[in-house]
């Protein structure tokens, strides 16, 4: 089992060493687990080329059934220890876990003491099968929500930075002043790009800048005088409140993205998993809930 195991995390991860952390274990462990599979089988599952390897035509249809073997131990595993115990999982962006679900968790455990909530925060929630989370919510565009999920919260973008920024590279006077200074990215353009179009700024050439997948990371980065970013609110409400960021404009724009709850087939017939999702939404309209 421990061989097929690092054998498994080794084929889903491309690498020995990001096999070890996976496993926490080192990496001479994972290549001495695996040269011993291949040694007991009598066949070569990973061509190795330095420090990179690459699954052989008998390493992928091993790969495919430990994938599927180990999914549905862990399926197994994860359905036995929440029939011990009331626990939900939930699958969430960090700066929504930090921003938005923290605050209240107090809340939550003072209505439901005997529920036992486990958020995994994730930047592509819901998107690996081997999650086993029981609730995924999801950063999406309003425009192209998928209409079975249920709508949490709208977020109005707005452009933010630190005062001294402002200071050094002000005064800013109008949102086309922006594309000679530097801009912070979230995931991708999406977010400028939307900022621009509601402020009539004409684009003629691609937007550049870094781009990062943290948005707590892109704050702090704004909070400490490295560019402009895309805030939400009301996701970013106490950094301004707190002055740790300011707005660069009193723009008023319609909400672009959000965030949309889904719970995972056959989870919601688990009365925590309702008491979950009844929670979640307390301030979601009724119709929005009437899908469960």
């Amino acid at each position: 089992m421990p061989a097929l195991r690092a054998f498994d995390a080794a084929a889903r991860q491309g690498s020995f060493r990001a096999a070890a952390e996976d496993l926490s274990v080192t990496p001479t462990a994972i290549s001495h687990h695996i040269r011993g599979l291949e040694s007991q089988m009598g066949l070569t599952l990973f061509e190795r080329e330095g420090r990179e390897v690459a699954l052989t035509e008998q390493g992928r249809r091993l790969a495919k059934a430990t994938r599927q073997a180990f999914g549905l131990l862990d399926d197994a595993v994860l359905a036995l220890q929440n029939s011990a115990r009331k626990a939900v999982r939930v699958s969430a962006g960090p700066i929504l876990t930090a921003r938005w679900l923290m605050p209240q968790i107090s809340d939550f455990w003072e209505a439901h003491q005997d529920v036992e909530l486990e958020v995994v925060p994730s930047f592509q929630p819901g998107t690996h099968s081997r999650e086993n989370v029981d609730i995924v919510i999801r950063w999406d565009r309003l425009a192209g929500a998928d209409e079975a999920a249920i709508k949490l919260l709208e977020l109005n973008p707005v452009a933010i930075a630190s005062q001294d920024f402002l200071t050094k590279h002000g005064p800013i006077k109008h949102p086309a002043d922006l594309l000679e200074l530097p801009l912070l990215h979230q995931k991708n353009h999406w977010g400028w790009l939307d900022w621009f179009a509601a402020m009539g700024v004409p684009l003629d050439q691609p937007l550049q800048g870094p781009v990062f997948e943290d948005a707590n990371v892109l704050l702090r980065g704004a909070a400490e005088g490295q560019g402009v970013v895309v805030g939400w609110r009301p996701l970013i409400d106490q950094d301004l409140s707190e002055h740790r960021v300011v707005r660069v404009f009193d723009e008023s724009i319609a909400p672009t993205h959000g965030y949309f709850l889904e719970v995972r087939d056959g989870r919601e017939s688990r009365q925590e998993v309702r008491q979950v999702v009844e929670w979640l939404t307390k301030g979601v309209k009724p119709d929005a809930t009437a899908r469960m």
